[in-house]
């Protein structure tokens, strides 16, 4: 039987060293970017961020695939075997640090214009790629600020393209920004998984403090600068 609840792949970081800034972002940047791009009120911001960080604590298994075959040698009285073994990888995708921010970020498609949104995506998410590695035992790698500021950027440019109101731009950057993150770093890398090593291998693993939702997040927060 799969086991769908268990801790985020990050979780004694998250314990040392990431919860005294989660509590910082949670009383004040995040509920303000949500008010900001939702138009809501502070305690339902404060409400989304709270299932977000406990949705972290959720990955959900997608599917399995066939790992490199590794040799591991045993020591039985004296004599040494070799046994061949084909690792698994379990590919999951995280609740808060993945399902959730993508939900919000869909239901802005609906409120903003495509054409923008898609050209920041695009753009956004070329840069990621190819900025993204794969790191043995860790994950996908992007340097912390290069996807919210290419995110932000974008954006801004494409609305400037298309003559549109400024406002839009924090919506348009919190989207692109969490759809180009997922796709650029994640799903367009799923080729690399064998790089990356076998076991539990989470889109949106490291959950509140992973690079899909800070993307968004900051994503907002560099926009903002442009406006």
């Amino acid at each position: 039987m799969r086991e769908y609840f268990f801790p985020p792949l990050l979780f004694p970081l998250f314990i040392l060293l990431i919860l005294p800034l989660l509590m910082l972002i949670f009383f004040f940047t995040t509920p303000t970017v949500f008010q900001i791009v939702f138009g809501l009120d502070y305690f339902n911001a404060l409400l989304i961020f709270t299932l977000i960080v406990f949705g972290s604590f959720v990955n959900i298994p997608i599917y399995e695939k066939e790992g490199k075959v590794v040799v591991k040698e045993y020591s039985f009285f004296g004599f040494i075997y070799a046994i061949k073994e084909r690792q698994k990888i379990v590919v999951a995708v995280n609740l808060g640090g993945c399902v959730l921010p993508s939900i919000l970020a869909l239901k802005l498609l609906f409120e903003v214009p495509i054409l923008p949104w898609l050209i920041s995506f695009l753009i956004s998410t070329i840069v990621i790629y190819n900025f993204a590695k794969p790191i043995a035992g860790v994950g996908m790698a992007v340097p912390m600020f290069v996807p919210p500021i290419t995110s932000a950027i974008s954006s801004y440019i494409a609305l400037s393209l298309f003559n549109l109101p400024i406002v839009l731009l924090p919506k348009i950057a919190f989207s692109s920004g969490i759809f180009s993150a997922l796709f650029g770093a994640d799903l367009m890398h799923l080729k690399d998984l064998e790089k990356i090593g076998s076991g539990v291998v989470s889109i949106g693993g490291a959950g509140t403090f992973d690079g899909i939702f800070l993307t968004g997040i900051f994503a907002v927060v560099f926009s903002l600068f442009l406006i």
